[in-house]
Parts: structure tokens; sequence; C-alpha cells
């Protein structure tokens, strides 16, 4: 669960300047090789982390951001093997959300992407809103789905609700205050979420049984 909330909600999404008139963000990568180590003055050096190679020269990427309407930019740097190349399908971030129960469901990364096929590269898990949004956050998001495994080891589904700071359910960004396991499907889950949502006339949210299909 906390994986598929870091994937969307750990994220702060860089500001353009008040009143920018075309926020586009310009986006370059560079490295520079043999770049003489700042801390140690291009001294060689020795050290416990396994990472560092020791030496007073090391190869540097840089990402710059830059929005040429409002005149902001940012410059980035670290070490070049802290870089990496993935695709929105190892993420789950960047790849379209998919309607089910009248909700949108935005995907989480698959738990075993690249070991292989299939169900093994499904998404761990979705966030649920209830309208599609351009951007997931902690105001619009209102429930979770994630994949667990009955007895016989069969694809069963887990969905939380009703996002609460004393939530008795889940940890780290958002806490929930109902819960449902053993549904069948996504599709399942989705529909008792949006269920969540309906007043029950009392200013109460009808309760989850756990075991609804």
């Amino acid at each position: 669960m906390t994986q598929l909330l870091n994937t969307y909600l750990a994220w702060e999404e860089l500001a353009h300047a008040p009143q920018c008139a075309d926020p586009r963000w310009v986006v370059d990568i560079r490295t520079e090789h043999s770049v003489y180590r700042s801390i140690t003055h291009g001294t060689p050096h020795t050290c416990p982390t396994p990472g560092c190679d020791h030496a007073d020269r090391h190869d540097v990427t840089s990402v710059r951001i830059v929005c040429s309407s409002c005149g902001r930019a940012r410059i980035i740097s670290g070490g070049a093997d802290a870089v990496r190349t993935t695709s929105t399908k190892a993420l789950g971030y960047g790849q379209p959300p998919r309607k089910a129960g009248g909700l949108w469901l935005y995907p989480g990364a698959p738990l075993l992407f690249g070991w292989g096929h299939g169900e093994d590269e499904e998404p761990e898990g979705y966030l649920v809103t209830r309208t599609r949004v351009d951007r997931v956050t902690t105001d619009n998001v209102i429930g979770a789905i994630f994949k667990d495994r009955g007895p016989r080891r069969g694809v069963k589904w887990v969905a939380v609700a009703a996002p609460a700071p004393d939530g008795e359910y889940g940890y780290g960004l958002v806490r929930w205050s109902r819960k449902a396991e053993a549904l069948r499907s996504f599709t399942a889950a989705a529909k008792w979420i949006s269920a969540q949502g309906k007043d029950t006339g009392n200013g109460e949210s009808t309760p989850a049984t756990g075991t609804e299909r």
C-alpha cells in the first residue's frame, strides 16, 4: 500500500512564477565525466560507501528544467550512477487510468515487472478518484485497491475507502476509515468504494462488510 501511495502522492509539482503566461517546462539532461569531487577538493579519499570508487574524480549528471515564459530555472545534479532509464509501465505513473464502477483507477507499479509476463506485470493496485484528474493528490483520492491472494493463491482484491487522518487502516500519507477484503475483481472493488460515498441520511457512509462481491 505504501508504494502505491508513493507512486502518486509523494511528489511535488514544480511551480511556475505567478501569472506565468505559458507554463511549460523544457527538460534537458547532461552527464559530465571525470569531474573533481568538490567535497574532497579533488584529492583521493577513502570511505565506507560501496557506491564510491574512492577516486578524486567522478561522473556527474545534471537535469536542467527551464520555463522561458516566467524565467524560472532549476538545476538538479547528482552522481551519474543514480540516474536510470525506465518506462511508465514499470513505474505505473504515466499510464492512463482505467474506468470501473463509475470511478477512475490510476495504476501502481507491477510488483514483479521484468520477471515474467501477463499477471506478473499487472499493476499491484490502483488509487481511485471520483472524476478523471490531471494529477492524483490527497485532496481528490477517495480510495485504493490492491491485489491480494486467497488461501489457494487465487487472486483477490482488497479495497479501502473514506480517507481520514485517524482512519483505522493504512499508514503513511493517507489513512482510511473503511476496508473490504476478498473481492473478486478490481471492478467489484471500485463499486464498493463508490458505495462508501453514498450518504445514509445521518451524515455517515454505509459500513463495510468486508465480504461484498
